[in-house]
């Protein structure tokens, strides 16, 4: 059975040590290190970071990006004061 294309994202991102909810804020540079990520999952990351995080309320866009981590931090277990 083929893999579909945002599971195989996932499964590379995850393989990479990457929580699902990192895919939000990781750079080009990163990406590019990341082993078996190809050109096409790059474009479409950046194209889900552009969705997502191009509000026009920079406010709003900046307190999503930091709920989204406080909770992928919670569930990884690392605690974080501030």
């Amino acid at each position: 059975m083929k893999e579909r294309f945002e599971q195989r994202l996932f499964r590379v991102f995850s393989h990479a040590g990457y929580s699902p909810i990192r895919i939000l804020t990781v750079t080009p540079e990163e990406m590019v290190e990341i082993p078996g990520v190809t050109v096409p999952e790059i474009r479409a990351v950046l194209c889900v970071q552009n969705r997502v995080l191009a509000d026009q309320n920079n406010v709003r866009k900046g307190r999503l990006v930091a709920e989204l981590m406080k909770a992928a931090q919670e569930r990884e277990g690392i605690v974080h004061d501030g």
